[in-house]
Protein backbone atom coordinates (compact mmCIF):
# COMPACT_ATOMS: atom_id res chain seq x y z
CA UNK A 1 0.00 0.00 0.00
CA UNK A 2 1.53 3.52 -1.08
CA UNK A 3 2.21 6.14 2.05
CA UNK A 4 0.16 9.00 2.48
CA UNK A 5 0.62 12.69 0.92
CA UNK A 6 -0.61 15.81 3.09
CA UNK A 7 0.62 19.35 2.74
CA UNK A 8 1.08 19.48 6.02
CA UNK A 9 1.65 16.99 9.34
CA UNK A 10 1.17 18.42 12.88
CA UNK A 11 2.20 16.42 15.79
CA UNK A 12 0.29 16.73 18.98
CA UNK A 13 -2.87 17.32 19.96
CA UNK A 14 -2.49 19.59 22.99
CA UNK A 15 -3.35 23.35 22.71
CA UNK A 16 -0.76 24.20 20.34
CA UNK A 17 -0.86 21.35 17.53
CA UNK A 18 -4.50 21.58 17.43
CA UNK A 19 -4.18 25.41 17.36
CA UNK A 20 -1.66 25.18 14.45
CA UNK A 21 -4.34 22.61 12.66
CA UNK A 22 -6.99 25.24 13.45
CA UNK A 23 -4.92 28.24 11.87
CA UNK A 24 -3.35 26.19 8.31
CA UNK A 25 -6.66 23.74 7.81
CA UNK A 26 -8.59 26.35 5.63
CA UNK A 27 -6.16 26.30 2.87
CA UNK A 28 -3.81 23.32 2.99
CA UNK A 29 -3.98 19.69 3.66
CA UNK A 30 -3.69 19.43 6.71
CA UNK A 31 -3.20 15.83 9.15
CA UNK A 32 -2.87 15.81 12.76
CA UNK A 33 -1.61 13.12 14.56
CA UNK A 34 -2.22 12.84 18.53
CA UNK A 35 -0.99 9.43 20.64
CA UNK A 36 -3.46 9.56 23.22
CA UNK A 37 -6.47 12.14 23.21
CA UNK A 38 -6.88 15.71 21.93
CA UNK A 39 -6.37 17.84 25.14
CA UNK A 40 -4.92 14.59 26.94
CA UNK A 41 -2.32 15.63 29.26
CA UNK A 42 -0.81 19.19 30.03
CA UNK A 43 -3.42 21.15 27.87
CA UNK A 44 -6.54 19.57 29.54
CA UNK A 45 -5.70 20.61 32.86
CA UNK A 46 -4.47 23.94 32.56
CA UNK A 47 -5.55 26.66 34.59
CA UNK A 48 -7.36 28.65 31.94
CA UNK A 49 -6.45 31.84 33.12
CA UNK A 50 -5.52 34.28 30.10
CA UNK A 51 -3.63 36.97 31.50
CA UNK A 52 -1.77 37.88 28.13
CA UNK A 53 -0.22 41.35 29.22
CA UNK A 54 0.74 39.98 32.66
CA UNK A 55 2.67 37.10 31.72
CA UNK A 56 4.51 38.10 28.29
CA UNK A 57 5.19 41.64 29.10
CA UNK A 58 8.47 41.62 27.65
CA UNK A 59 6.76 40.97 24.32
CA UNK A 60 3.28 42.99 24.04
CA UNK A 61 2.86 42.48 20.42
CA UNK A 62 3.17 38.62 20.69
CA UNK A 63 0.51 39.63 23.69
CA UNK A 64 -2.02 41.13 22.17
CA UNK A 65 -2.16 38.82 19.26
CA UNK A 66 -2.85 35.99 21.40
CA UNK A 67 -5.20 38.23 23.68
CA UNK A 68 -7.63 39.49 20.92
CA UNK A 69 -8.70 36.17 19.96
CA UNK A 70 -10.51 35.04 23.10
CA UNK A 71 -13.22 36.97 22.49
CA UNK A 72 -14.05 36.46 19.08
CA UNK A 73 -13.74 33.02 19.22
CA UNK A 74 -16.25 33.27 22.48
CA UNK A 75 -19.42 30.99 21.21
CA UNK A 76 -17.56 28.78 18.99
CA UNK A 77 -18.95 25.39 19.57
CA UNK A 78 -19.23 24.90 23.20
CA UNK A 79 -16.17 26.99 23.59
CA UNK A 80 -17.54 30.42 26.52
CA UNK A 81 -14.65 32.90 27.29
CA UNK A 82 -15.15 35.03 30.72
CA UNK A 83 -13.97 37.93 31.02
CA UNK A 84 -12.81 39.19 34.54
CA UNK A 85 -10.28 41.26 36.14
CA UNK A 86 -7.30 39.97 37.32
CA UNK A 87 -5.08 41.12 40.08
CA UNK A 88 -1.38 40.93 40.51
CA UNK A 89 -0.36 41.75 44.37
CA UNK A 90 2.51 43.66 44.87
CA UNK A 91 4.89 43.55 47.88
CA UNK A 92 6.11 46.10 50.19
CA UNK A 93 8.71 48.18 48.49
CA UNK A 94 7.95 47.08 45.05
CA UNK A 95 5.27 49.95 44.56
CA UNK A 96 7.85 52.59 42.67
CA UNK A 97 8.39 49.59 39.88
CA UNK A 98 4.50 48.79 39.91
CA UNK A 99 3.49 52.50 38.81
CA UNK A 100 6.46 52.12 36.59
CA UNK A 101 5.48 48.89 34.88
CA UNK A 102 1.77 50.04 34.93
CA UNK A 103 2.76 53.29 32.73
CA UNK A 104 4.75 50.91 30.14
CA UNK A 105 2.00 48.41 29.88
CA UNK A 106 -0.30 50.80 28.75
CA UNK A 107 2.01 52.54 26.64
CA UNK A 108 1.60 49.33 24.70
CA UNK A 109 -2.06 49.37 24.96
CA UNK A 110 -2.68 47.38 28.14
CA UNK A 111 -5.54 48.11 30.20
CA UNK A 112 -3.44 48.09 33.39
CA UNK A 113 -3.45 49.98 36.24
CA UNK A 114 -1.64 50.15 39.94
CA UNK A 115 -3.82 50.54 42.83
CA UNK A 116 -2.85 51.05 46.34
CA UNK A 117 -4.58 48.89 49.38
CA UNK A 118 -7.14 51.23 50.54
CA UNK A 119 -8.67 51.55 47.26
CA UNK A 120 -7.88 47.75 46.33
CA UNK A 121 -10.36 47.43 49.47
CA UNK A 122 -12.95 49.76 48.16
CA UNK A 123 -12.85 48.19 45.03
CA UNK A 124 -13.03 44.65 46.23
CA UNK A 125 -14.59 44.56 49.19
CA UNK A 126 -14.09 41.46 51.68
CA UNK A 127 -11.71 40.09 49.09
CA UNK A 128 -8.00 40.46 50.56
CA UNK A 129 -5.89 39.84 53.61
CA UNK A 130 -3.50 43.15 52.58
CA UNK A 131 -1.41 43.44 55.40
CA UNK A 132 1.88 42.84 53.71
CA UNK A 133 1.05 44.23 50.42
CA UNK A 134 1.58 48.02 48.74
CA UNK A 135 -0.97 47.28 46.74
CA UNK A 136 -1.82 45.84 43.18
CA UNK A 137 -1.36 45.93 39.76
CA UNK A 138 -4.98 45.59 38.09
CA UNK A 139 -5.64 44.07 34.84
CA UNK A 140 -8.93 45.15 33.06
CA UNK A 141 -8.31 42.79 29.83
CA UNK A 142 -7.95 39.32 30.97
CA UNK A 143 -10.66 36.51 31.86
CA UNK A 144 -10.65 32.39 32.14
CA UNK A 145 -11.68 29.52 30.05
CA UNK A 146 -12.30 25.86 30.37
CA UNK A 147 -9.11 24.93 28.36
CA UNK A 148 -10.33 21.18 27.92
CA UNK A 149 -13.29 22.57 26.16
CA UNK A 150 -11.07 25.25 24.16
CA UNK A 151 -8.65 22.85 22.76
CA UNK A 152 -11.14 20.63 21.16
CA UNK A 153 -12.65 23.39 20.13
CA UNK A 154 -9.78 24.43 18.10
CA UNK A 155 -9.62 20.57 17.06
CA UNK A 156 -13.44 20.66 15.81
CA UNK A 157 -12.70 23.81 13.76
CA UNK A 158 -10.12 22.18 12.36
CA UNK A 159 -11.83 19.49 11.94
CA UNK A 160 -14.53 21.47 10.11
CA UNK A 161 -12.62 23.85 7.75
CA UNK A 162 -11.01 20.34 6.20
CA UNK A 163 -8.05 18.86 8.45
CA UNK A 164 -8.14 15.21 9.11
CA UNK A 165 -7.69 14.78 13.39
CA UNK A 166 -6.52 11.45 14.14
CA UNK A 167 -5.68 10.10 18.01
CA UNK A 168 -4.41 7.30 19.52
CA UNK A 169 -1.60 7.54 16.15
CA UNK A 170 2.11 7.69 17.38
CA UNK A 171 4.47 9.20 15.73
CA UNK A 172 8.01 6.99 15.70
CA UNK A 173 10.18 8.81 14.12
CA UNK A 174 10.92 11.79 11.60
CA UNK A 175 11.70 10.62 8.03
CA UNK A 176 14.45 13.03 6.61
CA UNK A 177 16.13 12.72 3.06
CA UNK A 178 18.72 15.09 2.03
CA UNK A 179 18.36 17.39 5.11
CA UNK A 180 15.35 17.79 4.60
CA UNK A 181 12.17 16.04 6.79
CA UNK A 182 9.67 14.32 4.24
CA UNK A 183 7.31 13.30 6.33
CA UNK A 184 6.57 10.87 9.37
CA UNK A 185 6.55 7.09 10.69
CA UNK A 186 3.91 5.87 13.22
CA UNK A 187 1.93 3.81 14.07
CA UNK A 188 -0.69 3.98 11.30
CA UNK A 189 1.92 4.12 8.79
CA UNK A 190 4.31 6.31 6.40
CA UNK A 191 2.46 9.93 6.11
CA UNK A 192 4.79 12.03 3.24
CA UNK A 193 4.35 15.43 3.39
CA UNK A 194 5.72 19.18 2.47
CA UNK A 195 6.11 20.43 5.76
CA UNK A 196 6.02 18.64 9.61
CA UNK A 197 4.97 20.49 12.88
CA UNK A 198 5.89 19.05 16.10
CA UNK A 199 3.84 20.16 18.66
CA UNK A 200 4.11 17.86 21.20
CA UNK A 201 5.48 19.31 24.18
CA UNK A 202 8.39 17.83 25.98
CA UNK A 203 8.36 15.03 23.52
CA UNK A 204 9.17 17.38 20.88
CA UNK A 205 12.84 17.00 22.27
CA UNK A 206 12.55 13.40 21.32
CA UNK A 207 11.04 12.91 18.36
CA UNK A 208 13.48 16.06 17.14
CA UNK A 209 16.99 13.92 17.88
CA UNK A 210 19.06 13.06 16.22
CA UNK A 211 17.71 15.61 13.38
CA UNK A 212 17.63 18.52 15.77
CA UNK A 213 18.19 19.16 19.52
CA UNK A 214 16.12 21.12 21.91
CA UNK A 215 16.89 22.60 25.44
CA UNK A 216 13.89 21.57 26.46
CA UNK A 217 12.44 19.09 29.78
CA UNK A 218 9.30 18.11 31.50
CA UNK A 219 7.70 19.67 34.08
CA UNK A 220 4.61 19.78 36.56
CA UNK A 221 2.59 22.82 37.95
CA UNK A 222 0.03 22.08 40.62
CA UNK A 223 -3.44 22.95 41.20
CA UNK A 224 -6.50 22.55 43.60
CA UNK A 225 -10.14 23.39 43.73
CA UNK A 226 -11.16 24.70 46.84
CA UNK A 227 -14.55 24.95 48.29
CA UNK A 228 -14.58 28.46 49.84
CA UNK A 229 -18.25 27.55 52.17
CA UNK A 230 -19.15 30.45 51.39
CA UNK A 231 -21.01 32.74 48.51
CA UNK A 232 -18.06 34.60 45.98
CA UNK A 233 -19.51 37.38 44.26
CA UNK A 234 -19.84 37.78 40.63
CA UNK A 235 -17.32 40.05 39.94
CA UNK A 236 -14.39 38.45 42.49
CA UNK A 237 -11.22 38.97 40.59
CA UNK A 238 -8.71 36.35 39.12
CA UNK A 239 -5.27 36.79 40.44
CA UNK A 240 -1.66 36.31 41.69
CA UNK A 241 0.61 36.55 44.13
CA UNK A 242 4.63 35.88 43.37
CA UNK A 243 5.75 36.23 46.77
CA UNK A 244 4.38 32.58 47.26
CA UNK A 245 4.19 31.45 44.23
CA UNK A 246 -0.03 31.10 43.57
CA UNK A 247 -2.15 32.09 41.16
CA UNK A 248 -6.11 31.67 41.96
CA UNK A 249 -9.62 32.17 39.38
CA UNK A 250 -13.29 31.49 40.57
CA UNK A 251 -15.13 28.71 38.78
CA UNK A 252 -18.59 29.25 37.78
CA UNK A 253 -19.87 26.87 40.36
CA UNK A 254 -18.45 29.28 43.09
CA UNK A 255 -15.47 27.14 43.72
CA UNK A 256 -11.87 29.05 43.74
CA UNK A 257 -8.90 27.28 41.17
CA UNK A 258 -5.81 27.62 43.23
CA UNK A 259 -1.98 27.25 41.76
CA UNK A 260 1.57 27.12 41.47
CA UNK A 261 4.49 25.53 42.57
CA UNK A 262 5.47 23.78 39.61
CA UNK A 263 8.26 21.27 40.14
CA UNK A 264 10.68 19.51 37.45
CA UNK A 265 10.09 16.16 36.41
CA UNK A 266 13.05 13.79 36.85
CA UNK A 267 11.91 10.55 35.23
CA UNK A 268 10.06 11.56 32.06
CA UNK A 269 7.04 9.44 31.14
CA UNK A 270 6.15 9.06 34.60
CA UNK A 271 2.78 9.40 35.39
CA UNK A 272 0.94 11.41 38.22
CA UNK A 273 -2.68 12.80 39.14
CA UNK A 274 -3.04 13.49 42.37
CA UNK A 275 -0.89 15.99 44.40
CA UNK A 276 1.48 15.46 47.02
CA UNK A 277 -0.09 16.56 50.92
CA UNK A 278 2.98 18.96 51.09
CA UNK A 279 1.05 21.09 48.51
CA UNK A 280 -2.25 21.02 49.77
CA UNK A 281 -0.50 21.95 53.22
CA UNK A 282 1.23 25.17 51.95
CA UNK A 283 -2.64 26.45 50.25
CA UNK A 284 -4.20 25.47 53.86
CA UNK A 285 -1.41 27.75 55.65
CA UNK A 286 -1.04 30.44 52.85
CA UNK A 287 -4.38 30.99 50.77
CA UNK A 288 -6.24 31.97 53.88
CA UNK A 289 -3.88 34.91 55.20
CA UNK A 290 -4.68 36.59 51.59
CA UNK A 291 -8.20 35.65 50.25
CA UNK A 292 -10.79 36.00 52.89
CA UNK A 293 -12.62 33.70 50.78
CA UNK A 294 -10.78 31.00 52.05
CA UNK A 295 -10.42 31.29 55.91
CA UNK A 296 -12.63 28.19 55.66
CA UNK A 297 -12.32 26.53 52.35
CA UNK A 298 -12.25 23.34 51.75
CA UNK A 299 -10.24 20.53 49.50
CA UNK A 300 -12.26 19.57 46.70
CA UNK A 301 -9.60 17.76 44.41
CA UNK A 302 -6.02 18.25 43.43
CA UNK A 303 -4.67 18.54 39.71
CA UNK A 304 -2.14 18.17 37.86
CA UNK A 305 -0.31 17.69 34.30
CA UNK A 306 -0.10 13.24 34.01
CA UNK A 307 2.99 13.33 32.04
CA UNK A 308 4.38 17.00 32.46
CA UNK A 309 3.88 20.22 30.82
CA UNK A 310 7.21 21.51 28.84
CA UNK A 311 9.80 24.28 29.88
CA UNK A 312 13.03 26.15 28.73
CA UNK A 313 16.06 27.93 30.17
CA UNK A 314 14.00 31.16 29.74
CA UNK A 315 10.50 29.61 30.28
CA UNK A 316 9.61 31.31 26.77
CA UNK A 317 8.33 28.81 23.93
CA UNK A 318 10.73 27.95 20.71
CA UNK A 319 8.50 28.92 17.68
CA UNK A 320 10.95 28.15 15.08
CA UNK A 321 12.09 26.33 12.10
CA UNK A 322 15.55 26.55 12.91
CA UNK A 323 18.07 26.64 10.57
CA UNK A 324 20.47 23.94 12.28
CA UNK A 325 17.74 21.38 11.50
CA UNK A 326 16.09 19.78 8.19
CA UNK A 327 14.26 21.94 6.20
CA UNK A 328 10.65 21.50 5.98
CA UNK A 329 10.37 21.09 9.81
CA UNK A 330 8.47 23.84 12.13
CA UNK A 331 8.72 23.40 15.83
CA UNK A 332 6.32 24.98 18.88
CA UNK A 333 7.48 23.67 22.56
CA UNK A 334 8.31 24.89 25.55
CA UNK A 335 5.00 26.66 26.48
CA UNK A 336 6.08 26.90 29.94
CA UNK A 337 4.01 30.43 30.39
CA UNK A 338 0.27 30.13 29.55
CA UNK A 339 0.07 27.66 26.54
CA UNK A 340 -3.61 28.15 26.50
CA UNK A 341 -3.61 32.01 26.39
CA UNK A 342 -0.42 32.26 24.00
CA UNK A 343 -1.84 29.58 21.54
CA UNK A 344 -3.42 32.00 18.87
CA UNK A 345 -0.32 33.84 18.47
CA UNK A 346 1.56 30.70 18.62
CA UNK A 347 -0.67 29.29 15.60
CA UNK A 348 0.04 32.61 13.78
CA UNK A 349 3.62 32.02 13.95
CA UNK A 350 3.65 28.20 12.77
CA UNK A 351 1.59 29.64 9.93
CA UNK A 352 3.73 31.93 9.15
CA UNK A 353 6.92 29.55 9.13
CA UNK A 354 4.77 27.24 7.04
CA UNK A 355 3.67 30.04 4.39
CA UNK A 356 6.03 32.85 4.94
CA UNK A 357 3.24 35.24 5.73
CA UNK A 358 4.14 38.51 7.60
CA UNK A 359 3.33 38.37 11.67
CA UNK A 360 2.70 41.62 13.38
CA UNK A 361 4.97 40.77 16.46
CA UNK A 362 8.49 39.30 15.99
CA UNK A 363 9.83 35.68 16.53
CA UNK A 364 13.47 36.31 17.32
CA UNK A 365 12.89 36.33 21.03
CA UNK A 366 11.43 32.54 20.53
CA UNK A 367 13.99 31.46 18.14
CA UNK A 368 15.87 28.37 19.18
CA UNK A 369 19.35 30.65 18.00
CA UNK A 370 19.05 32.50 21.59
CA UNK A 371 19.81 29.64 23.52
CA UNK A 372 23.59 29.12 24.07
CA UNK A 373 22.94 25.40 25.30
CA UNK A 374 20.56 22.31 23.82
CA UNK A 375 20.72 20.09 26.67
CA UNK A 376 18.11 19.40 28.75
CA UNK A 377 19.80 19.23 31.87
CA UNK A 378 19.38 23.27 32.55
CA UNK A 379 18.24 24.74 35.88
CA UNK A 380 14.93 24.94 36.00
CA UNK A 381 13.39 28.35 36.47
CA UNK A 382 9.90 29.21 37.84
CA UNK A 383 7.93 32.13 35.83
CA UNK A 384 5.53 34.02 37.65
CA UNK A 385 3.59 36.77 36.10
CA UNK A 386 4.18 39.77 38.87
CA UNK A 387 7.32 40.53 40.35
CA UNK A 388 10.00 43.53 40.59
CA UNK A 389 12.29 41.62 38.05
CA UNK A 390 14.43 41.76 35.05
CA UNK A 391 14.61 38.59 33.25
CA UNK A 392 17.81 37.90 35.28
CA UNK A 393 15.78 37.74 38.84
CA UNK A 394 13.83 35.33 37.35
CA UNK A 395 16.57 33.14 36.36
CA UNK A 396 17.77 33.51 40.10
CA UNK A 397 14.04 32.40 41.47
CA UNK A 398 13.81 29.15 43.54
CA UNK A 399 14.23 25.81 41.58
CA UNK A 400 12.31 22.91 43.05
CA UNK A 401 12.54 19.27 41.63
CA UNK A 402 10.23 16.21 42.27
CA UNK A 403 11.08 12.51 43.52
CA UNK A 404 9.24 10.72 40.81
Amino acid sequence: MSAERREVVVVGGGVAGCAAARWLASDHDVLLLESDQIAGDASGKASGMVTNGASFRAHPEFARTAAEFFGEFDGTGSFTFTERESVGLVDEGSGEWARNEAARMRGADFDVAFVDVASLEERYPGVFDLDRYEGALVYNDTGWLDPYTYTVTLADVAADRGADVRTGVRVTDLLVDDGAVVGVDSTDGVVHADTVVVAAGWRTRELCNPHLELPVRPFRWQAATLDPAREIPDWYPMGWDPTIDRYWRPEHNGSIHVGGGEVVVRNPGSRRTTVPEEFKLQLATEMPDRLRHLEEATFVRGDTCPTGDATTPDTYPIIDAPDEGPENLVVATGLHIGGIMSSPAVAEAVRSLVTGEELSFSLDPFGLSRFDTRRSDFSFVRHMAETEITEARIEASLSRSEAD
